[in-house]
Parts: C-alpha cells; sequence; structure tokens
C-alpha cells in the first residue's frame, strides 16, 4: 500500500481545482433533472471579501448536493462591470497618478484606463473564485459588458420602449454634483451631520430649516389641512412678505405630507431640490424653480449669492436674514442625516432633469404574484413582507446615468445637418438596437447618441436569462435552464437586483428568473460590529484560505450561520473546522491502515452496537437529506460535525479498534474492518458537499481511488 501523508496538506488545492477543470468535472452532462445557478456576478472593483466566500461557499454547497444527487448541474460563472463604482474607482486613480479628471483626460482615454482596471482585476476574481472552490461551467463564463450582453441590454430596451414601459421624462432625481450623474437609492448613504436649525419670520409665520440656501425660490407655505393652529387660512390665500431679496407674494398649500410636530408645523418648499417637496407641487400645479446647479453652486436667483458654493454661502445667507429682522432663533446643536454618495462621496442634490424612466409600476403586480403564489420561494420566509412592502410602494426607476462606463443607451437623436433643417418629427428619439443609418423622417444621416448610460442594475436586471443566450429564444441553455433554480444573495439587495430580475424576467420572457432565493447575513467582527477596513477589522478570506484551507474557511461560514441573521465571526471559527478537517484526515488514515483489503460493503449480520451506529447514520442521511430541501445548511453541518467526531471518531472507530485488536477471529476483525469502512465512505459522501477540497485528496491519497 503507498505511503499516506500524515497530514492534509490544503496548499494542494488549486491543483486539485485545475485537475476538476481538466476533468470536465463542472461541465453540465445534459442528462437528469436540470439544476442550474447562474451565479450573482461579483463586481470587477477589487478583491473579494469574506462576504463574497460566504456568498458563494453557499451556493457551490448547495450545487455539490444537486450533482451528487445526480442531477444535471449548471453553474454559470459571471463578473459586474459595476458602472458607477468602477469610474469612481478609476476616477480617483487617474487623479492619484496622472493629476487628471475624467473631463481632462477625455472620454476615450478615460475608457481605456477602465479597460486597463478591467484586464487587472477579473482574473484575480476569477482565481479567487476557484480558491473558493466553485465548481462553474468557466467555459460560460460572462460578464455584464460582453458583447452578447450589450445586445440583449439594447434588446431589451427597445422591447420595453416599444411597450410602453420605457419613456424619457422630468422628474427629481438623486444627483450627485461630483461624480455629475444620477444615482440610485441603494447608491446612498446617509451620515449624520451637526449643522445650525434656523428659525425665520415668513409673513406672518415662521418656518425651520437646516437649509437657507435654497430657499431664494420659496413662495408657498404649506400646512396640514387638519392642522388646528392654521385653520384659518385657506388654501390659495395670498399675501406679502419680506425676504432674502426683496418682497415676494406667497401662496398658502394645505397638504398631508406636512408634519404637524416637526418644527413649526409649517414650511416653505423647495420642489426642485427635494423629493416631498416636489411631490407636493406636482400635486397641487405648483411653480419648480431651480436654485443649485448641478454642480453645486447657487444660481442667478440668489443674486448677490450667484455662483458660490452651497454649503460655503449658507451662514452668510442666514446673516443677511438676520440683518433683515427675520431670523427668531439658531438651534446649533441639530442633527441631521444627510445623504451622500457611497462610490463617489459627494453630496446628494436633488434635481430636476431630463432623464429616462422605466414604468416598474407597471409590472410589479407580477412580481407581487410570482412570490405570493409560492412560485418563487424565499429563504427566509420573513423577507417577503419587506419585498411586498417595497413593491407596494414603488416608484417608476430612473434607470439613466451621466457616466462613461457603461452600456450606452441604444436612442439617437436627428442633428439633420447634413440634408438641411430638421423636420418637427425629428425631435422623436430613435430608439434601435443598431445603430441606425438614417433619420427615418428627413433621411439625415448625421445622428448623435444619447451621451447617457443605463443604470448597472438594468443589465443585472437581464443576468438569469440574459447569460444563457437570451434574447435568442431558442438557445439551448435558456431552454433547459431556465428558470433557473437557485439564487443566492444579501438582504440589503431585495429591492435592487431580486425585485428588478423578477420584473424585468416577467416583462421580457414571461417567466420567473429563478424558484428559490436564499438570503445570507452580514458577517460581522466577534464584537458584532461591522467589517470596514477603516476599522481595521477587516479578514481577507484569501489570507485565510492561504493560512487553513478553504474548506476550513467554507465550513467556518456555513456552520451556524441562519439565513438572513447576522453572525459574529473570528479565526477561532476557522479554526475550529480546521481542526475538524484534521480530525477527518486523521480518521480516515486510521481506518485505511487498519483495514487494508477488506471490501466497502457491510456485513450480513451485525452486532447490537454496529447496528446502531448505521441505524444513527441512516438517520443522519435522511435528516441531512431533508436540510439541504429546507435549506438548512448548517444544521446538516453542524449534525454532520458533531456525528463525525463523536459517534464515529471517538466512539464507532474505538470500538470497532479494540475488536479488531483483541479478537483472535479473524471473521470478526475482518467485519469490524468492512464496518469502519463503509461508515467512513457514507460520511465523506456528505461530507463532500461542505469540504469538496477534503474528501477529495482523502478519496485519492488515503483511500486511493482515482
Amino acid at each position: 500500500m503507498p505511503e499516506i501523508p500524515t497530514r492534509y496538506d490544503h496548499s494542494k488545492e488549486p491543483d486539485t481545482y485545475a485537475r476538476w477543470e481538466a476533468e470536465g468535472q463542472f461541465v453540465p452532462s445534459g442528462k437528469g433533472e436540470p439544476y442550474s445557478i447562474v451565479i450573482p456576478p461579483p463586481n470587477v472593483t477589487g478583491d473579494l471579501h469574506l462576504g463574497h466566500a460566504l456568498t458563494y461557499g453557499i451556493q457551490d454547497t448547495v450545487a455539490r448536493h444537486q450533482r451528487r444527487l445526480g442531477k444535471d448541474v449548471l453553474v454559470l460563472p459571471g463578473m459586474d462591470h459595476a458602472a458607477i463604482a468602477v469610474q469612481a474607482l478609476v476616477e480617483k486613480k487617474i487623479q492619484k497618478e496622472k493629476g487628471l479628471s475624467r473631463s481632462q483626460i477625455g472620454r476615450e482615454k478615460f475608457l481605456e484606463e477602465v479597460w486597463e482596471w478591467i484586464r487587472h482585476y477579473m482574473p484575480r476574481v476569477e482565481s479567487s473564485l476557484k480558491r473558493f472552490g466553485l465548481s462553474a461551467d468557466w467555459n460560460r463564463f460572462r460578464f455584464t459588458m460582453d458583447e452578447h450582453s450589450k445586445l440583449a441590454v439594447r434588446t431589451s430596451f427597445v422591447r420595453l420602449y416599444e411597450k410602453g414601459l420605457i419613456y424619457k421624462s422630468e422628474f427629481i432625481i438623486n444627483w450627485d454634483p461630483k461624480m455629475q450623474t444620477t444615482i440610485s437609492d441603494d447608491e446612498i448613504e446617509y451620515i449624520e451631520e451637526a449643522t445650525p436649525f434656523y428659525t425665520f419670520k415668513f409673513g406672518p409665520f415662521e418656518i425651520s430649516t437646516a437649509r437657507p440656501e435654497t430657499k431664494f425660490g420659496d413662495k408657498y407655505i404649506v400646512m396640514h389641512p387638519r392642522d388646528k393652529r392654521y385653520a384659518s387660512y385657506i388654501e390659495g390665500d395670498t399675501f406679502e412678505c419680506e425676504w432674502i431679496n426683496g418682497k415676494i407674494t406667497a401662496t398658502v398649500i394645505k397638504d398631508e405630507a406636512v408634519d404637524p410636530e416637526f418644527g413649526t408645523g409649517v414650511m416653505t418648499i423647495t420642489p426642485w431640490h427635494d423629493k416631498t417637496d416636489f411631490e407636493i407641487a406636482t400635486r397641487h400645479n405648483l411653480d419648480k424653480v431651480q436654485v443649485i446647479d448641478q454642480f453645486g453652486k447657487l444660481l442667478p436667483i440668489a443674486g448677490e449669492f450667484a455662483g458660490r458654493k452651497i454649503d460655503e454661502a449658507r451662514k452668510d445667507i442666514a446673516q443677511k436674514l438676520k440683518e433683515k429682522g427675520l431670523l427668531v432663533k439658531v438651534d446649533e446643536g441639530y442633527r441631521h442625516r444627510v445623504a451622500v454618495s457611497y462610490r463617489g462621496g459627494g453630496k446628494i442634490e436633488p434635481q430636476i432633469l431630463p432623464q429616462w424612466f422605466m414604468k416598474a409600476t407597471a409590472v410589479k403586480e407580477a412580481a407581487i404574484k410570482a412570490v405570493k403564489s409560492g412560485e418563487i420561494k424565499f429563504t427566509p420566509k420573513n423577507l417577503e413582507k419587506l419585498y411586498f412592502h417595497w413593491l407596494k410602494n414603488l416608484h417608476d426607476w430612473c434607470i439613466s446615468r451621466q457616466l462613461w462606463w457603461g452600456h450606452e443607451i441604444p436612442v439617437w437623436y436627428c442633428v439633420g445637418t447634413d440634408k438641411g433643417q430638421c423636420l418637427p418629427e425629428c425631435r422623436e428619439p430613435i430608439v434601435s438596437i443598431e445603430p441606425p443609418k438614417s433619420c427615418p423622417h428627413c433621411g439625415s444621416s448625421d445622428l448623435k447618441q444619447d451621451p447617457d448610460v443605463l443604470d448597472t442594475w438594468f443589465s443585472s436586471g437581464l443576468w438569469p436569462f440574459s447569460t444563457l443566450g437570451w434574447p435568442n429564444t431558442e438557445a439551448p441553455d435558456l431552454l433547459r435552464y431556465y428558470p433557473t433554480s437557485f439564487l443566492e444573495t444579501a438582504p440589503e439587495i431585495i429591492f435592487f437586483w431580486v425585485a428588478r430580475m423578477i420584473m424585468l424576467s416577467e416583462a421580457l420572457t414571461g417567466k420567473i428568473p429563478f424558484k428559490q432565493v436564499y438570503f445570507h447575513g452580514f458577517v460581522l467582527d466577534e464584537k458584532g460590529e461591522k467589517m470596514s477596513k477603516s476599522k481595521g477589522n477587516v479578514m481577507d478570506p484569501m489570507v485565510m484560505i492561504d493560512k487553513y484551507g478553504s474548506d476550513a474557511l467554507r465550513m467556518s461560514l456555513l456552520g451556524g450561520n441562519s439565513p438572513g441573521t447576522p453572525q459574529r465571526y473570528s479565526e477561532q471559527k476557522i479554526i475550529k473546522y480546521r481542526n475538524f478537517a484534521t480530525k477527518v484526515w486523521n480518521a480516515s488514515r486510521f481506518v485505511v491502515m487498519e483495514t487494508s483489503g477488506a471490501k466497502a460493503a457491510l456485513p450480513k449480520v451485525l452486532d447490537h452496537t454496529e447496528e446502531k451506529f448505521f441505524e444513527k447514520l441512516a438517520k443522519l442521511e435522511t435528516k441531512n437529506e431533508k436540510n439541504f430541501t429546507a435549506l438548512k445548511l448548517s444544521v446538516a453541518l453542524e449534525e454532520l460535525y458533531e456525528f463525525f467526531w463523536h459517534d464515529f471518531a471517538d466512539q464507532f472507530l474505538e470500538y470497532e479498534k479494540t475488536a479488531m485488536r483483541e479478537s483472535t477471529d479473524k471473521g470478526r476483525s475482518d467485519q469490524s474492518k468492512s464496518c469502519l469502512l463503509v461508515a467512513l465512505k457514507r460520511q465523506l459522501t456528505l461530507l463532500s458537499d461542505f469540504a469538496p477540497f477534503l474528501v477529495d485528496t482523502i478519496e485519492r491519497e488515503v483511500l486511493n481511488e482515482d
């Protein structure tokens, strides 16, 4: 018998993975019931973190289990171009390295820098996914900016436009003055900021605000219709009052959006720069006046303050109101939440701008029905309530971004210079999958493409079916593997990705995108705090893999981890499962060395201890399958851990070892050997879902199975 290594060498895991790939182990067989997982594509923004290791560890465990059951499993890998995130990082990079801004370097050169970034990080991300053990068919790898994805995005835009689900309109959006683009709600984070809270006289009223710089266009005073303090005022009443730059005429408006408990219970509104104010103005058909430009500076309406940055001008504006005798009081201890761009760091300044929108409200009913009917199952189920609440309050989705990196909007406009003036109908956008050669109205070939790109979530929303060959509805992978079987993701993107995938899938394919969604929880540090580089509590999964092995990391993230629930995490958890891997290796090595020549088949007659052990093992196998069906992966792992360590290694192995050494009957000794070998192999089969590298190495180097 070949010499068996005395320890498990996890440094050989990359070689094991390379062999798996060379043998085509992850290529779907085309036989059996299809089971598909299209992985959530990691952003090419940098190296992967522990959250990624958890995500792909869960997916791979499920995939390997389904493959073990004989299903035709496809795990399709890919990456996301992450438009705003990558653009922000590349802008910082060229500013640091070359001292140049995006506008200085120009669009063409900037995109060259982006692709250089992609070429650097994409191989690193792929390498990390392989180190995690992700059993994916890399021949089917997809990138959200590859040529097929571009075709799918253009096709979906045009089809949704033709259905009346995409339109262009002026609406209030989140504007990032620093990155000069609209951003989605999920790209905003809120920071608490201390700022003076002013109360001013406004005619017969007192108003309170932290932002006097927005008040130059104020000409409406709004109150709750049932506020008894202001019952004598009738909607539409007008009055003259002294304001920042002289006398104005103001109008009384009554609206239930006003909070009577906040401040004085009345407020002036700035519809151009506040979403609530915009909605009030829209309901009452009021004027909307722009005060702040797209660079965060005051416009000419601000008079002497025009051209100044709003943060710098704020106190001077308050001082002018004080000199006019309009300042009532200042609360210096006021703290409020300020919205900032998560990627670019700029303070959000809402603006009314012409943008492209999708009528998400028109397709939300199908998305609600898909989950409510049970056609799509959420784990944990309680997240359905959050999902339904968001869809109920859904607004139309702003899908355009003023970025250079991303999917270009497939819309062109006629300039009409080569054949004279444009016709009135030439003002209509030309929406086309492929670039049009000429204007369909006047025949001009002088066309200009819309300069904006699409929100990253738009292309990501197509991911479950675009990766499988859509818009070719006869694509073999689409026919066999769609809808996909399983999605694993984080609950914080249930709105921005999960819901949008469901809505876009229903709108474009008439089918659900997946059947099961498993939401994991945050990975926190051992004190229960969120991991961040600034806190210095981040753990690099690749460092941990180098130190302890991929399987130890995978099991440590899955063990004791409930769906949707944050888990405290420390290196001690990895050490626990590294020790478990060592225990499995040593037990396997002992069994093989002691059972040379034995057959892995249960004897027809077992003694009482053996019968009890194998009854318990059979129950473990049954419970294991039930746990996987219920997606109780942590329970399945913990039960296997306890059984192997205590029932098998500590008790049954010792029992059979004593029987072999003390028995003078060769038949009894052979029975013990066979029982040990069968018990080991059946447990390794269960463990292979969680620790594929370890089990593969045991089978090859210990059991000597090719």
